[in-house]
């Protein structure tokens, strides 16, 4: 079994408690808001208040830049570092950015509370495992091309670590499709939270390449139950020094903001409630088979004092033909059957190891 299958359903319930001050299973979606890029310190220190006063729950930045073109804007590095500090110190959110490889991992470490693993670095295996150990929360963007298998095994190179503050981020992937950057792919974003019990948040800024799209987005990522997002907001999107195209303003922002905050609760919460209850009652059908169990070891004990078999035909199928009746329209009787059968070849193996 593979680590995110491996995931137990308390380690699913626990998002808040791993995730302390990033809103991660807090109901409330998490948002990620800032510029691509660090530019100066009144750029990242405004867009730091903007953000934070339209209710962002931590800020992104770029001080390390992956960028296609080595002529592009590669980011100030550790000067950048600094200016997020300097903006977390002025507003008191949370600071995300990018580590490159493993020779940066410490540095980003002494500045950022989540280290992102960016699309381009998601097969990265000796990055995955020491970003692992830094003792941070990591948050693991899709690869351009990768599949939920390949998202979800990156993913367990900094669980094996021990690192189970892991975030999933759906940041769109490369299609046919020419009108948009990417192709935000929901689907996938949704089997990959049912799969891990990890939380994913989306991208839409990557995904789209353009602002129009990323409040018809956002909004269809929060109604599909994502756990947050990743928004890019610039001061002047159209002077940014990367990624113009897809940075909102302050103002559009705000807006948008506004408009999550009229999603009803139960699209960002129904799915959540539901899994929780569906937790909290599969804990308890354990703890009945346990206590079933004990009673059939008991009747084992006896049987072997009075000499007699283990298998009694008549009365498993008069059991199993009374639960089946029991379950009405709900359950079909064939399926009652296949449980019951389930569970009384496990009691029977119980008892005739009494009487080995």
């Amino acid at each position: 079994m593979s680590v995110v299958e491996g995931l137990t359903a308390e380690t699913k319930r626990t998002v808040a408690g791993r995730f302390a001050g990033l809103r991660l299973g807090s109901g409330r979606p998490m948002i990620i808001a800032g510029p691509c890029s660090v530019e100066s310190e009144e750029q990242i220190v405004a867009a730091a208040r903007a953000v934070k006063a339209a209710g962002a729950t931590a800020l992104r930045g770029g001080a390390f830049k992956p960028r296609t073109s080595p002529r592009s804007f590669q980011g100030l590095g550790e000067e950048g570092l600094r200016l997020l500090a300097v903006a977390r110190a002025e507003t008191g959110l949370p600071v995300v950015t990018e580590v490159m490889d493993t020779a940066q991992i410490d540095l980003v470490a002494e500045y950022a509370d989540v280290l992102q693993v960016g699309s381009r670095n998601m097969q990265n295996f000796a990055l995955l495992k020491q970003v692992g150990r830094a003792g941070k929360p990591v948050l693991l963007k899709r690869g351009l091309s990768a599949t939920l298998e390949e998202w979800l095994a990156a993913a367990e190179y900094i669980l094996e670590s021990g690192n189970d503050q892991v975030i999933l981020c759906e940041r769109g992937i490369r299609t046919f499709e020419t009108s948009t950057r990417n192709t935000l792919d929901l689907s996938t974003a949704i089997l990959a939270r049912t799969r891990s019990g990890l939380p994913v948040i989306v991208d839409p800024s990557h995904a789209a390449g353009r602002r129009d799209l990323i409040e018809p987005l956002s909004l269809a990522a929060l109604a599909a139950g994502m756990d947050g997002l990743m928004i890019e907001v610039h001061p002047d999107p159209d002077r940014a020094l990367s990624d113009a195209a897809q940075q909102l303003n302050f103002e559009q922002f705000s807006r948008l903001m506004a408009r999550l905050e009229l999603l009803p609760a139960s699209a960002l919460e129904s799915i959540d409630a539901c899994r929780e209850e569906i937790d909290r009652l599969d804990e308890r059908i354990l703890d009945l088979l346990l206590r079933r169990m004990a009673a059939a070891r008991r009747v084992g004990q006896l049987k072997r004092g009075a000499g007699l078999p283990v298998l009694q035909e008549d009365r498993e199928h008069a059991l199993i033909n009374r639960l089946a009746g029991l379950a009405g329209d709900e359950l079909a009787g064939e399926e009652v059957r296949e449980i019951w059968q389930a569970i009384l070849a496990v009691s029977r193996r119980a008892q005739q190891a009494l009487h080995a």
